[in-house]
């Protein structure tokens, strides 16, 4: 999306704009370009060393300085008529962009032609498509085959482009992946009906918009030209790029939905939980349980799914998930649920900055916080959580703004944000910055789960036992059957060629 600084006008009907020439680009720091354009009728050297090229023209042009500075993506247009300050002015957005144009013709037209390029093989039909890059070479008169930094510039507008979702080079050959392009596809369309959501979340995946598949559908879905994933637990994915990727995989295979909107992450931690004794026999009866809870939510849980036996082995969690991206790695299936319970409740009483400050130490790569959500737990103590400071400074200028007032006056905003940043070792995010005020975490937590976030064992001995129901004997395997059988089975040579054979395609 693009995004420029502009300056509005309320209710105009039309603007009133006039043909100028620039005599001279000014070049100033990016500090010097900041103290000019925050106080423009101070008189400044160089406008006065330069007075003699703003004058009008022959033709009644203006003739202006445009000053730009370091770093900055915007200049100014300046008319001084004789003074020493910007007697008159007018903003340029991204001038930058219009100065690299203006001197060099040839790079204007070779971005029109590796636009062309890029719109050409976008603008192809089908979920999955094959690019001679020879044929482009012939059309657009640009070797992608052997120079490698166009190539490398094109795949990567290609890599901006919403409708393309993944791509990869084969030799000549460019193979681009799409979302399917009938608007009138939905998820009934390409839905593997012998697997269930349930089935996933009892897999170990639980990403939103993933449809979940078997061999055989997959299979089939790939040969239509849609982008098939490899799914795996603990919530990562990947790209299957050939015929033999799905044939030599032994789990879950997805397709991503085109009816998801992107729904907002769940609010809260959510943990998935399903009858161990069904999963075994292939049948997934799980429910997500939403954290943080009591003994008699998570007993009515077990109660929905057949849960009769008062063990901790008649169940599992199979999947977590949470609000954060940057908490995947730290909580997991295989922590206690009674310990997440307890992160849970830590975070129900946050406020939405100190949520914001989680996220930021989280992002920012801070060492020494741990792993696992013992760890989540220890950082969410008072003391070590209050360690941490998160400051609204997207970059090292903002953060010299900030604490202005012991800057000293030779030292731009910029330099004295870096030596803030240096000093304190804090990192910039997205949203700001953060640092870590002592030199490491102090050991609140020690592992031992305080009485009132317990769970799991006051649920279990309010189960009143009961025989669980039995599936039909003769029944046929299910899916999550026939991935656990073929995981502990040896793997077996590719029927690559069989399979090319059946779809029409040349034997192997």
């Amino acid at each position: 999306m693009l995004q420029v600084n502009a300056i509005f006008s309320r209710k105009e009907s039309s603007f009133d704009t006039r043909p100028c020439v620039v005599e001279k680009v000014i070049r100033l720091s990016g500090a010097e370009y900041d103290r000019f354009a925050s106080d423009m009728l101070q008189d400044q050297d160089f406008i006065k060393d330069n007075n003699n090229l703003m004058r009008p023209g022959d033709d009644g042009q203006p003739h202006c300085l445009l000053v730009v500075g370091e770093g900055r993506r915007d200049g100014v247009l300046v008319d001084s008529c004789g003074h020493d300050y910007a007697r008159y002015s007018a903003f340029v957005p991204n001038v930058e962009g219009l100065l690299t144009v203006e001197q060099y013709p040839a790079l204007a037209a070779l971005n029109q032609r590796l636009t062309d390029i890029v719109d050409h093989i976008a603008g192809q039909t089908g979920g999955r498509t094959v690019v001679d890059l020879q044929n482009l070479d012939t059309q657009f008169g640009i070797d992608l085959m052997t120079n490698g930094a166009l190539r490398g510039v094109v795949l990567d507008m290609l890599g901006q482009k919403p409708e393309i979702t993944d791509w990869e080079l084969d030799k000549n050959e460019l193979i681009l992946y799409r979302e399917p392009d009938s608007a009138e596809l939905t998820a009934e369309d390409i839905s593997d009906f012998d697997v269930t959501l349930t089935d996933m979340y009892a897999y170990g995946y639980c990403r939103d918009g993933m449809i979940p598949l078997g061999q055989n559908r997959a299979l089939e879905l790939f040969d239509e030209g849609h982008q098939i994933y490899r799914l795996y637990i603990r919530n990562f994915e990947k790209v299957v790029n050939d015929i033999h990727n799905i044939e030599m995989f032994t789990g879950m295979f997805g397709v991503k939905n085109p009816a998801w909107d992107k729904q907002a992450r769940p609010a809260s931690l959510e943990a998935f939980i399903i009858n161990r004794e069904r999963y075994e026999k292939g049948k997934a009866v799980g429910e997500w349980l939403t954290l943080p809870a009591d003994a008699n939510a998570l007993r009515g849980l077990f109660e929905r799914i057949g849960v009769y036996k008062p063990s901790e082995g008649a169940f599992s969690v199979t999947a977590i998930r949470v609000p954060y991206d940057c908490m995947q790695d730290y909580v997991t299936k295989y922590d206690s649920l009674d310990e997440i319970n307890m992160l849970a409740s830590y975070m129900k009483g946050m406020e939405d900055y100190e949520l914001d400050k989680l996220q930021a130490i989280l992002t920012s790569g801070v060492r020494g916080i741990g792993s696992g959500t013992a760890a989540l737990i220890n950082l969410l103590d008072a003391d070590n959580f209050d360690a941490f400071n998160l400051i609204a400074a997207k970059d090292a200028g903002e953060l010299g703004r900030y604490w202005e007032e012991d800057k000293p006056d030779e030292v731009s905003f910029e330099e004295y944000g870096k030596q803030i940043a240096e000093e304190e070792k804090g990192v910039f995010i997205d949203g700001g910055y953060i640092y870590f005020r002592h030199k490491e975490l102090s050991p609140e937590y020690t592992g031992a789960v305080p009485d009132e976030y317990r769970i799991v064992g006051e649920a279990l001995r309010g189960l009143r036992p009961k025989t669980p129901e039995r599936t039909a004997p003769d029944r046929a395997p299910s899916v999550l059957e026939q991935i656990r059988a073929a995981q502990k089975a040896p793997r077996q040579p590719s029927n690559k060629a069989a399979h090319k054979k059946d779809k029409g395609g040349p034997e192997l």
